[in-house]
């Protein structure tokens, strides 16, 4: 299989007993929804990747993994959620939890988390500006933020990061340096003092899709 630049080597998600015995999932459809509850467990955040990040993660194909998400959704287990941002459609899912199994499943390995950045749950695509603060607040905000950038004016930390990377692993650096540069050339530095690392993330974000570097 060719090398996938979206997806760190070291990558992977976590399949728990409970959803092959008591979901009675398999194949494809318990890949997927093990990648899905990996960004979404605990109502900490939301599956925001494309359809190709599924299909690569799998060894799949697009057709594939629209057909397992329709499935998904039909059996109740997973949760579309549309919204239009600047006249663009996009949509995340999150990963229903069964009532009675969260109470003994496991919560080391969330899925696709602890992979990249020794600890940072992953996450990838698209409902960003309404729903990322509710989606990722509560659970980005403990872990140690950074310093990115040649002036350090971009503040974000490593599961923020690692999602970046994994919308646009080869353009990240680059926008997290521009916006970096644009705060130090206008001397912004009070002004986005008061941002959260979420927010550099959102700004980060909608620059890369701005730009077309980010699959829709």
């Amino acid at each position: 299989m060719e090398n996938n630049k979206k997806i760190k080597p070291n990558s992977y998600y976590s399949i728990q007993y409970w959803m092959i015995n008591e979901l009675g999932l398999k194949g494809l459809e318990l890949s997927i929804y093990a990648i899905i509850y990996g960004f979404s467990r605990d109502h900490c955040g939301a599956f925001t990747g494309s359809r190709s990040y599924l299909a690569d993660f799998t060894n799949s194909t697009k057709a594939g993994v629209d057909k397992v998400l329709k499935s998904l959704i039909q059996k109740n287990l997973l949760e579309k959620k549309d919204f239009v941002n600047h006249g663009v459609k996009n949509c995340i899912y999150v990963a229903k939890e069964v009532a009675n199994l969260v109470s003994y499943q496991s919560t080391e390995l969330g899925g696709v988390a602890n992979s990249v950045s020794q600890g940072s749950q992953l996450s990838c695509p698209n409902n960003i500006e309404d729903n990322i603060e509710d989606n990722i607040e509560d659970n980005t905000l403990s872990l140690e933020v950074k310093h990115f950038g040649l002036y350090g004016n971009v503040i974000l930390n490593d599961e923020l990061y690692d999602r970046l990377l994994i919308e646009s692993e080869e353009y990240v650096d680059e926008y997290i340096n521009r916006l970096d540069s644009h705060i130090e050339m206008h001397q912004l530095q009070k002004q986005y003092s008061a941002y959260a690392p979420n927010q550099f993330f959102i700004k980060i974000f909608d620059m890369l899709r701005r730009d077309g570097h980010v699959e829709v």
